[in-house]
């Protein structure tokens, strides 16, 4: 009984104040603080005196060695978070005592029996600590850079790394430009092969996380000026909390440049899991097609990833020609071994469009199916006189998740052999020249460290990695990304670092030639919150779609577009076997096209539906100098001499 009395007793003194803070140690907050990683104080009980707070949030609040009596050691930091609310003000002088802890990388004072004791009012506040081109150190370390200002106030001008993600932070650079994934395996890497610093001076910065105002549009390349505190929110993820910011930002949205009348394009865009069944369906569509007329240019052959059924494209084709009427697209897609699909959308400029899947039945070494998105080869006719052949090659590799964690050795594995594949797969097809490789390589232009997947393809060398390339692609397909400036190479922002994953590789070419490549800047650089809205190209995916340019050597055939009792065709002049006849009705459901010989005998026919259509002439029509073209609908028709080349 009288242990248990005693117990009571000093349960009792311990949660009394003065006896409470008896038992906890007098020190400064750089002392709390030290100078490294964590604090040498964790679950101890200390007591800091008069210090000045410096900034309040939503259930906690900041405090800050006073001018004087830091010990202007680089190293430790003079503020400290404490995890309760306070109902004083900004410039109070109070004195804390509490249980210190280290929360995901953070020095704070626990809420747990904590005292806070206000003793003065209206006192100036520390000056914050500039960032500059040298702090964040660009140069990586064992402890970070900014653990010396961890809780202290901090001043910058900044450059947006990246839009505002879906938590509404943004990624900063003070050191004046933009940050790019580079070469290698992330800091501290491996023995022997190629390392990326991780980017160290990358930080984030919340809006409103001190009740500033929010802003969720925030775009790539704004300039933030700013007065904050800068927290360690997470292992190695800094963010600043402004107590006040200015702002100099507008989207960033850059069509592609027009082409040229002797020229042909080639795109490729990750269309984000276009899905029917999504909830947001139509207005996906509406801002994809509002992307591909606008920024992208309407690509003569556009390959896509990412979508989920052939009708999906369809109605994607639908929409471009709402947005576009000049456009027809026919519409392709591969079943594959995934609920994403790739496919293509073919203008009816290009002639003979055939498309056929790659690679659907090949397997890993190890079992299972090789490529989930199997490859997609079109293969058709540009109309130019002779026509001139065309391949394009559209792929969906394996994505970079797991490529670090307790499933790296199968993804990484799966990364090399799909790349082999394609390689191959490459070769058999560059024999007969005019080759392009497009799509969502998942990966670099250069190593990643573990698998150089884009080198590999292309037949290009490598910088290193534990994958070592095999020799496979010769001659080597041209990166039609290193023909841009560097800092126009990235069409994806992750984690704050610009990096290009979507690519184009082009093999020889025969009465061809390659005009560049560009990225329609309007996705990667805006913020998701632009999604929402149907009548902007902004944030149609998270991908910027690019296009190739190509000149043809050959005369382009002369468009020729005629209209009578409301149908209108369009189609190239001479009409290259087997080339295409775009129908246009507004004269009630078509019927038919006709084909006659100059001594009236009809040479062909084809059964029309619906108000438009694309008919192909069939390849080897008999010999003649020029054919007669009738098309009928319900309430019309039109006729018209047509030239037809072999």
């Amino acid at each position: 009984m009288v242990k248990r009395k005693f117990l009571i007793i000093f349960l009792f003194l311990l949660n009394c104040a003065p006896f409470y803070r008896l038992l906890a140690q007098s020190l400064e907050i750089w002392q709390i603080q030290g100078e490294g990683q964590s604090s040498p104080y964790v679950n101890q009980l200390a007591t800091t005196e008069e210090n000045v707070v410096t900034a309040r949030g939503n259930g906690f609040f900041f405090i800050q060695t006073p001018v004087g009596r830091s010990d202007d050691n680089p190293l430790t930091s003079d503020g400290i978070m404490v995890d309760a609310p306070y109902y004083g003000q900004v410039g109070d002088i109070v004195t804390v005592t509490g249980r210190i802890w280290e929360v995901d990388g953070m020095t704070i004072f626990s809420s747990s029996n904590l005292q806070v004791t206000a003793t003065g009012a209206g006192a100036a506040l520390p000056a914050p600590t500039p960032l500059d081109e040298f702090l964040p150190s660009p140069l990586p370390s064992a402890v970070h850079s900014l653990e010396r200002v961890e809780g202290m106030l901090v001043s910058f001008t900044a450059v947006a790394c990246g839009p505002s993600n879906y938590q509404e932070l943004v990624p900063l650079s003070a050191s004046g430009h933009r940050l790019y994934r580079e070469p290698g395996i992330t800091y501290p890497g491996q023995a022997g092969l190629p390392v990326w610093d991780g980017n160290p001076e990358l930080f984030w910065f919340d809006p409103n996380g001190l009740n500033a105002p929010n802003n969720r549009f925030i775009s790539s390349g704004a300039t933030v000026e700013a007065t904050a505190v800068m927290i360690e929110a997470e292992p190695r993820f800094w963010l600043a909390l402004p107590t006040a910011y200015t702002l100099d930002n507008e989207p960033l949205l850059r069509a592609v440049r027009p082409r040229g009348a002797e020229e042909f394009t080639v795109g490729s865009l990750n269309c984000l899991q276009l899905f029917p069944s999504a909830s947001d369906y139509t207005l996906r569509l509406q801002k994809l097609a509002r992307y591909i007329n606008e920024i992208m240019r309407l690509p003569d052959i556009l390959a896509v990833q990412e979508v989920g059924s052939l009708s999906a494209l369809y109605d994607l084709a639908y929409y471009i020609r709402l947005q576009a009427p000049q456009a027809s697209y026919q519409a392709f897609l591969m079943s594959g071994n995934d609920d994403i699909k790739v496919g293509f959308l073919v203008s009816s400029r290009i002639q003979q469009p055939q498309v056929t899947q790659l690679g659907a039945s090949e397997t890993l070494s190890s079992g299972g199916i090789l490529h989930d998105r199997p490859p997609a080869l079109l293969e058709a006719l540009l109309p130019t006189n002779p026509p001139t052949p065309i391949r394009v090659l559209n792929v969906h590799m394996r994505s970079l998740i797991g490529i670090e964690g307790p499933d790296s050795g199968f993804v990484r594995n799966k990364r090399n052999q799909q790349a082999i594949s394609v390689a191959n797969m490459v070769q058999s097809l560059q024999q007969q020249g005019n080759l392009i490789v497009v799509g969502d390589f998942n990966a670099y232009h250069f190593t990643d460290g573990y698998v150089d997947v884009v080198n590999q393809v292309a037949g290009q060398p490598s910088l290193g990695a534990q994958y070592t390339l095999a020799a496979i692609v010769n001659p080597p397909l041209q990166k039609m990304i290193e023909t841009l400036p560097p800092e126009e190479r990235y069409s994806y922002i992750y984690d704050g670092n610009a990096q290009a994953i979507d690519h184009c590789l082009a093999g020889p070419m025969n009465a061809l030639t390659l005009k560049g490549m560009e990225y329609a800047r309007g996705n990667a650089d805006n913020s998701l919150a632009y999604a929402d809205n149907a009548f902007l190209p902004e944030r149609s995916t998270d991908h910027d779609g690019l296009v190739l340019f190509v000149e043809a050597q050959n005369p382009v055939g002369l468009a020729e577009t005629t209209a009578s009792d409301g149908i209108r065709l369009s189609f190239q002049q001479p009409l290259p076997d087997g080339g295409p006849v775009l129908i246009q009705s507004d004269a009630g459901a078509l019927s038919s096209l006709e084909l006659y010989l100059p001594t009236g005998q009809l040479a062909w026919k084809k059964r029309l539906s619906g108000l438009e259509a694309t008919a192909y002439l069939p390849a080897g029509l008999p010999a003649a100098t020029w054919y007669g073209l009738r098309v009928i609908s319900q309430k019309g028709e039109v006729t018209k001499v047509v030239v037809v080349k072999e």
